[in-house]
């Protein structure tokens, strides 16, 4: 894609903000119209892609029992500490902030089990997120894929706009064994 003048992009950006009804920008009028200048459609295109290619840390997996073990047909809780991240790249020679906004949550507990939400989960014992395994197993790993929502800032100042799509990571917690426990009754003596 060729190089363009800031002006060109930062009225590219404000022109599919208002076409998407997103910001209201009265400057949009004052934008000329220039033939060699980016599209909102180059823009948008452009956006997403970065966004997809910019290092959202992955946020860690947290569970309960805080061991290497857990119980056949109890509840294995599991949460995420996902926040709010912004990061700083240039777009068309232009510097941006983008914030990514952690949305959805797609749990697989490594036995077929999956879940997908919109709640990063909570500990015991009010906890939101679990699952329960119905066998032992020697090993299983819980993955995350979170995904992020985006929104865009331009030159560090000004509204926030909307990223169109998603970016996602993938988190990965240590195996865990998953232990049955035989219980007995033994007369009491």
């Amino acid at each position: 894609m060729p190089a363009y003048e800031e002006n060109d992009v930062i009225c590219a950006l404000r022109q599919y903000a208002d076409e998407d009804g997103a910001l209201g920008n009265e400057e949009t009028d004052l934008c000329p119209e220039d033939e060699d200048g980016p599209t909102a459609a180059d823009v948008v295109a452009l956006v997403a892609q970065e966004f997809q290619r910019l290092p959202i840390a992955a946020p860690s997996i947290t569970h309960q029992p805080d061991a290497d073990w857990a119980l056949v047909n109890m509840d294995f809780i599991v949460l995420t500490d996902a926040q709010v991240q912004v990061l700083e790249t240039t777009i068309l020679g232009v510097p941006v902030a983008v914030r990514a906004t952690p949305v959805h949550y797609a749990w697989d507990f490594g036995d077929g089990g999956t879940l997908a939400t919109t709640d990063p989960g909570s500990p015991y014992p009010d906890h939101t997120v679990s699952h329960v395994y119905t066998s032992s197993a020697d090993a299983v790993t819980v993955t995350l894929t979170t995904s992020w929502q985006g929104e865009l800032q331009i030159a560090g100042s000004g509204s926030w706009l909307p990223i169109a799509g998603m970016a996602t990571t993938t988190s990965v917690a240590d195996p865990v064994e998953i232990v049955a426990m035989d219980v007995r009754l033994v007369p009491n003596d």
